[in-house]
């Protein structure tokens, strides 16, 4: 029994053995199989992920791997006509920080490490605003973020040259180190970019515009013709790891750049400065708020000046541009500097409208001659007053009663044109009007131009208005439409296009388009054309624009006086304007010039006339326009001596002593400053009081021009040689003989210079020196004679410099 009982327990025992195996066994089981559903399905895994994603992955990794970098490609020059630089390419810099940088650094134990990370901060941008100059709040300010930001922009490459230097010493010091290394500037990366300059600052600043630190340009020409300036950007495209390192074995592939084209002007830089000088010395003498300026070929249509004084400096353009705004700026806010900003920018002749005043008076009859209801011979009357409707309308020519329209022309008569308006009615008026081209744009190569105001239709035209828009009132033009219309009429009768663009040219210099002379339309026959002229040239020769002629040339004008208009009204202020072209048996000029609130004088023929004069005189000498005329040598017209060669202080008083004035417009005169060119030249016949340009080797020029000594005694002489520090060897002590080498030539400062005088005997000259010792002068004291001298120079000198200030 008890055996029983022990195989019984046995039998229970192996039982639960073989269950526990079996569950075993069955969980070995169920663990392969999950094993190899696993493997299958990592296996599904790969290969779907080689066979069907393999080319979207390859793309991905690359994608991570490729670098591309842009290649700017060069903006475009601008040039003048006479392929003068206007508008050219530096290399700046842009100064990069990565706030990332020292997170690799960044103990998670260390409490401290922002107050280390803003420590950095602090030390580098001291560093980058001591080496560039910019200010410290600004740099540090920039620093803000958590990746790569931009810190300073375009820096001269000098400066950022010596940021560089810096870095790369400081990264040499610190392979020497294990432990505390020197991170100062280890976060800067440095750029070069290209940008803008423009060589002479101000001049023709509304034609050529600026550029942003994007390079784009955003207004004049730059931004007009930014797409053909700009070219195409081309790329370089490199497998990179994450060092920014080049793969090895890996290829680049580089896609150059579409250089952008270059634009020609129309414009002549010269022609350009003569207009912004006289505009200049116009606004000063004349106290007034704004001189606009244009110069047209009265054939073609080309625009070879244009300029509003006050203008911006280019290379500045958010700078103040007058006293007054450097006084307010910094009183204004943000939003109010930037509505400064923009009006500075806005270009009067182009973006603006207004009254002209009498000028228009040719509009009107030139439409009526051309429509034979008026003839220069037809007579009016005039008794200075006329009642239309319920307005009163007046006159201030000089006389009264019967006239013909070349004499009203020639005294600017407001009766007589009103009755030549009404001869022509209201729809013929306002036809001729459009035909020449007022109430739409010209087409000009510049954004935002003024379409000007004009009735829409006849039917809008009173019978007041009628009378008013026949002598220039109740009608609103472009200076850039009224110059336009007044060169169809003077160059017989035909309208063109006015153009800012002679051609545009590739990297090498070839043309790849040339702009030609777009003829819009004839407006009036020549006959008409030859009738208008010949009453525009009794304007100048007897009329009231006696103050525009230029002796030699036939010139024709108009003036024009007109309140300046506002929406709520007329203001007390007025608009003085005269528009002349040259010459008129062969026109060439067409200037236009608009003093915008002169104080004093307002009548445009004393205020505009003599600014038209002073261009025309300069520009006709400059293009060597033929004389066609004996000049009467009157009392009111001198002849221009020439002083080039001479120094400063000798032409200055040749030029008072012939009843002319000077302007130099140079800073750091020298008693060796010689004359290296003068405007207008020799011979050249101008009204008393002309300012003549003088161009000089100033002090800072660093360029040394041999002097005209002839005029100065040996005292004189030795002084001016040891103020240019050159060798220098004086034979004679008498008359001045020569002197070697020529006056005019350019020194490099080795030369030794030769001065010959005539002998004297001793006692010739000892005699000399007792009589000027006895009438108190010690000829021995050089400092005494050298700061007379200089005392001289610079009386005279300011004399001519402020030549402005008399009138």
């Amino acid at each position: 029994m008890k055996n029983n009982k022990i195989k019984a327990r046995d039998r229970k025992r192996e039982g639960g053995f073989k269950r526990h195996t079996n569950n075993a066994n069955k969980f070995i089981f169920i663990f392969f199989i999950f094993l190899a559903f696993l493997f299958v399905t990592v296996i599904a895994k790969l290969l779907y992920i080689q066979i069907v994603q393999s080319e979207d992955l390859t793309i991905a990794a690359l994608n991570q791997l490729t670098r591309t970098e842009v290649i700017n490609s060069n903006r475009g020059i601008i040039y003048d006509r006479n392929k003068k630089e206007m508008a050219i390419n530096i290399t700046k810099c842009n100064i990069f920080y990565n706030l990332d940088y020292l997170t690799q650094f960044k103990d998670e134990s260390n409490s401290d490490f922002k107050n280390r990370k803003e420590k950095l901060y602090d030390e580098d941008a001291k560093i980058i605003s001591d080496i560039t100059g910019l200010d410290y709040d600004e740099v540090r300010g920039n620093m803000i973020g958590d990746k790569v930001v931009r810190v300073a922009t375009n820096i001269d490459r000098a400066k950022a040259n010596e940021l560089k230097d810096l870095r790369t010493k400081i990264a040499k010091e610190n392979q020497n180190k294990k432990d505390n290394k020197n991170l100062n500037l280890m976060a800067i990366s440095i750029d070069d970019v290209t940008r803008r300059l423009y060589p002479f600052n101000n001049l023709a600043s509304y034609i050529i515009g600026f550029t942003n630190d994007e390079n784009v340009g955003q207004y004049g020409i730059e931004a007009s013709y930014d797409e053909e300036l700009s070219g195409i950007s081309g790329k370089s495209v490199s497998l990179k790891d994450n060092a920014s390192n080049k793969i090895p074995l890996t290829d680049e592939e580089t896609y150059a750049p579409k250089e952008g084209h270059s634009v020609v002007l129309s414009i002549d830089s010269n022609i350009q400065q003569f207009a912004e000088t006289a505009a200049e010395n116009a606004k000063k003498d004349n106290n007034a708020d704004r001189v606009s300026v244009i110069v047209q070929d009265t054939m073609t249509g080309e625009i070879l000046a244009m300029t509003t004084k006050d203008d911006y400096n280019l290379n500045d353009p958010r700078a103040p541009i007058n006293e007054n705004q450097e006084k307010e700026w910094n009183n204004l806010n943000e939003e109010e500097k930037i509505n400064v900003l923009y009006e500075n920018w806005r270009d009067f002749n182009v973006n603006d409208q207004y009254e002209p005043g009498s000028i228009f008076k040719l509009i009107t009859a030139a439409a009526a001659i051309e429509e034979n209801t008026s003839q220069p011979d037809s007579q009016y009357y005039c008794n200075g007053w006329m009642k239309i409707g319920d307005r009163k309308l007046s006159c201030t020519s000089p006389t009264r009663g019967m006239k013909t329209l070349a004499k009203a022309i020639e005294e600017s008569c407001n009766m007589t044109m009103i009755q030549v308006g009404q001869g022509l009615g209201a729809e013929k008026l306002l036809n001729y009007i459009k035909a020449f081209g007022f109430g739409r744009k010209t087409g000009i190569e510049l954004y935002g131009e003024s379409m000007g105001l004009i009735p829409a239709s006849a039917n809008e035209i009173s019978k007041v208005k009628l009378a008013t828009m026949s002598y220039g009132h109740s009608i609103a033009v472009s200076p850039l439409q009224l110059i336009n219309a007044v060169s169809a009429i003077s160059n017989g009768g035909f309208l063109n296009k006015p153009t800012l663009i002679k051609e545009l040219v590739d990297a090498n210099g070839n043309v790849i388009e040339k702009k030609k002379t777009d003829l819009k339309r004839r407006v009036i026959s020549e006959e008409t054309s030859d009738k208008m002229k010949y009453m525009m040239k009794r304007v100048v020769d007897s009329g009231i624009g006696k103050l525009a002629q230029v002796p030699g040339y036939q010139v024709g004008g108009k003036s024009g006086t007109a309140n300046i208009a506002t929406p709520t009204g007329y203001l007390d202020a007025y608009n003085s304007s005269f528009v002349g072209v040259a010459p008129l048996n062969a026109p060439r000029l067409t200037v236009l010039v608009i003093v915008n609130n002169p104080k004093g004088a307002i009548l445009g023929s004393a205020v505009a006339a003599p600014v038209v004069q002073e261009i025309l005189s300069k520009s006709l000498n400059y293009m060597k326009i033929q004389k066609t005329e004996e000049v009467d040598e009157k009392e009111d017209f001198v002849s221009v001596p020439e002083v080039e060669g001479l120094l400063l202080e000798d032409a200055g008083k040749i030029l008072l002593k012939s009843g002319l004035r000077f302007n130099t417009n140079a800073e750091g005169v020298e008693n060796y400053s010689v004359v290296i060119n003068q405007s207008p030249s020799q011979g050249s016949y101008v009204i008393k009081n002309t300012i003549v340009d003088l161009a000089i080797n100033d002090k800072d020029s660093g360029i040394l021009i041999m002097p005209n000594l002839s005029r100065k005694s040996r005292k004189e002489v030795e002084s001016i040689l040891n103020s240019m520090n050159i060798e220098y060897n004086i034979k004679g002590n008498g008359d001045f003989i020569s002197q070697s080498p020529r006056a005019g030539k350019k020194l490099s400062g080795d030369e030794t210079v030769t001065i010959n005088y005539s002998k004297r005997d001793d006692e010739e000259v000892l005699n000399e020196e007792n009589s000027k010792i006895n009438n108190g002068v010690n000829a021995n004291n050089k400092n005494s004679t050298e700061e007379n001298s200089n005392n001289k120079k610079n009386s005279l000198i300011n004399k001519g410099n402020n030549v402005k200030k008399e009138k």
